[in-house]
């Protein structure tokens, strides 16, 4: 067969070749099972990433043990030389690791040190497999040069490091027993998903070979150009700052496609829905006939929210008793421009609404985009037969993702309402006192937790709280970090308490307590950006991790943080309507929280006839806001077609009426949710 001569120098290059193992080395670890189970396509998606990743750190590293072999510019060193080099590039690396163990899991700066000598280790490994396989192939057996003897060889030598590190886990397994053994790193998927899946690792397969050829490129090209400058070929030298140019270009790049993904995304939430077009008619909402807040400065999740708000009807009908119709004030993100101008139209708003008349007041912190979960809010104003107002402060209306450095903000504006309501209530007589506690799930979680920051917990009663529910706790709230690493310095007094689900509250006092919520497998909780090089707490020893965390699986610089992403990205995949205790789904937990959490009262049947009324009004809401989104497609599409007719001024269609539209089993899809 007749190679292309630059295929034949490709497959040549030993830093390629080293990087071809590495890849292949690092699909094993690839599919260790994380805190949830992946889709086919989402562990082609990985095992791409990992392996490219692989590649990379692994051809960088063996080019600069090269280039420290040479010694200088232009001297290209000899097998043997290449084999000590790989063998000190094992020892150090391994040395360095025992001497870092210990210390890498307390310093971010150890830890980045651990991991590149781990990544030395792998390269020396992956060299010393390259030129070992070329002395036994080429000058023992005397086979040809050639892809058979360099690439495919390559490839089955990181497929055997692959099943070393498959075998260690089996044993890792065996040894400290399988959590959930019925959960699979991957779960099984229809023949569609799998060709998806197929298609995916196909290309990423073709995307892997044409980003090593582009490597290469840049790292020959950077090479003849030190060569051109220095007036004497560069040697491995120049082999390696080539590489380094092309992990540096790959970072930039990835970088620059973050941003466009974020633009993209704020862009797509930043409409207004067909479903909610008109504001609300309830006084007893925001941007409602007796607010001061206006429909269109309280977003998406805002119009929402106000308009989705239960009536004393409504509640009366699922509790069988006398109900009031709770307040909703949304303090809209784009109403004022500051946080003082928003916490004066919060306060202005709930005391004009009648929120200082009813028994509980929440405030709750939103997530970036400005939403609070509407199980929750209807849960609540169930259970407290609607004898309640919620108050949502607004610090952003962007993606939580995009919000990340609003939460500050966020923090000051939710400490400033919670200072001014406290203030309000004390001025009413001691038996009109409503009760005042916070909520916060996800992001929310994270302000409305970090009011209390480095000052501890003491600082919550004096804002007047009498208690708060945090489902979710993201893994970068600053008040959580600091209790878990010190609780006894930030909460002396045991406020706060930390359940995996709402049932382990069982005694729990239910005045002056701060509930956190956190699922064992939620991995918006346990990620972390040093998961790139540092191992996280729930992945230590394996009999010290949480309930439903891998025993078998070990950390691994890279990878594992690139599984976790693959987790965040799964932690509230949910369907309408159905709820489940899984990720950072909390929609199961959230009566029983409320009702453990602040002592609110409820029958057996009531709480059976909550939950139905929960799961019924989410698949209603969410049917009607498919429905309008379609009906609203399609009037666009007429109308565009009109138009390029000339016949712009033709009325489009009929207005048609989602109350009449049924499933399958002629019942109103449309539920008991009112359309208008």
């Amino acid at each position: 067969m007749n190679v292309p001569q630059w295929l034949q120098r490709w497959t040549a290059d030993r830093a390629v070749r080293a990087g071809v193992i590495g890849a292949a080395w690092s699909v094993a670890p690839s599919y260790a099972r994380g805190l949830l189970p992946r889709s086919a396509v989402d562990q082609a998606a990985a095992t791409a990433v990992v392996a490219t990743l692989g590649y990379q750190l692994t051809a960088t590293t063996w080019s600069t043990v090269e280039a420290v072999v040479a010694g200088r510019p232009g001297h290209v060193p000899g097998p043997r030389a290449l084999l000590a080099g790989a063998a000190g590039a094992c020892a150090i690396g391994f040395g360095t690791q025992q001497a870092l163990r210990r210390r890498a899991d307390d310093s971010l700066v150890a830890a980045g040190a651990f991991a590149a000598a781990r990544t030395l280790a792998n390269a020396g490994i992956a060299g010393t497999v390259v030129m070992v396989g070329d002395q036994v192939l080429h000058r023992v057996l005397r086979r040809q040069v050639g892809l058979h003897t360099t690439l495919l060889a390559d490839v089955l030598g990181g497929a055997a490091l692959a099943g070393v590190t498959v075998l260690s886990r089996q044993q890792r397994a065996a040894r400290y027993g399988l959590v959930d053994p019925e959960r699979r790193a991957v779960t099984a998927g229809s023949p569609v998903a799998l060709a998806r899946a197929g298609a995916v690792g196909a290309a990423t397969a073709v995307s892997l070979v044409g980003l090593a050829l582009a490597e290469q490129t840049v790292a020959r090209a950077t090479a003849a150009g030190l060569a051109e400058l220095l007036g004497e070929p560069a040697g491995a030298a120049g082999e390696m700052i080539g590489h380094g140019v092309a992990l540096t270009g790959m970072g930039v790049a990835g970088a620059v496609a973050l941003t466009q993904v974020r633009r993209r995304i704020s862009r797509r939430d930043d409409v207004v829905e067909p479903a909610y077009p008109a504001p609300p008619t309830s006084r007893h909402v925001s941007a409602g006939p007796r607010s001061g807040i206006g429909f269109d400065t309280i977003g998406k999740e805002g119009r929402r929210f106000v308009l989705m708000a239960l009536t004393a009807a409504d509640i009366t009908r699922v509790m069988g008793e006398p109900a009031r119709d709770p307040v909703r004030v949304v303090a809209g993100y784009e109403a004022a421009p500051t946080v003082a101008g928003r916490t004066a139209l919060a306060l202005a708003d709930l005391e004009a609404l009648g929120g200082y008349e009813r028994g509980l007041i929440m405030v709750a912190a939103p997530t970036g985009v400005g939403y609070v979960n509407y199980v929750v809010a209807e849960a609540l104003e169930y259970l407290t037969r609607g004898d309640c107002a919620i108050v949502v402060p607004q610090y952003a209306l962007s993606p939580s993702a995009l919000a990340l450095g609003k939460t500050n903000d966020g923090v000051e504006l939710q400490r400033a309402v919670l200072a001014g309501i406290r203030d309000r209530v004390a001025s009413l007589p001691a038996d009109r006192r409503p009760r005042v506690v916070q909520f916060g799930e996800s992001l929310g979680a994270q302000v409305a937790l970090d009011v209390a920051g480095s000052a501890g917990t003491a600082i919550l009663p004096a804002l007047g709280l009498d208690g708060g529910l945090y489902l979710g706790v993201p893994f970068r709230s600053r008040t959580w970090e600091l209790w878990r690493e010190s609780a006894h310095l930030v909460d002396p007094e045991g406020r706060l308490t930390l359940v995996a689900e709402p049932s382990q509250l069982v005694g729990v006092p239910t005045s002056g307590r701060h509930v956190l919520v956190v699922h064992d497998d939620d991995p918006v909780n346990k990620f972390s950006y040093e998961m790139v090089v540092q191992r996280p707490w729930w992945l230590g020893a394996p009999a010290t991790r949480p309930a439903k965390v891998p025993r078998e699986t070990s950390f691994r610089p890279v990878v594992s943080f690139v599984l976790a992403l693959v987790d965040l990205k799964n932690g509230m995949n949910s369907k309408p309507g159905e709820f489940v205790r899984r990720g950072h789904d909390y929609r199961i937990d959230a009566r029983e929280a409320l009702q453990r959490t602040f002592g609110l009262p409820a029958s057996a049947a009531q709480v059976t006839a909550i939950e139905a009324a929960l799961r019924e009004r989410e698949q209603a809401w969410a049917a009607r806001r498919l429905v309008s989104r379609k009906l609203d497609e399609a009037r666009r599409s007429i109308a565009r077609t009109l138009n390029s007719w000339g016949q712009s001024a033709v009325p489009v269609v009929a207005e048609a009426d989602p109350e009449s539209l049924v499933d399958g089993t002629g019942r109103s899809i449309m539920g008991s949710v009112p359309w208008s």
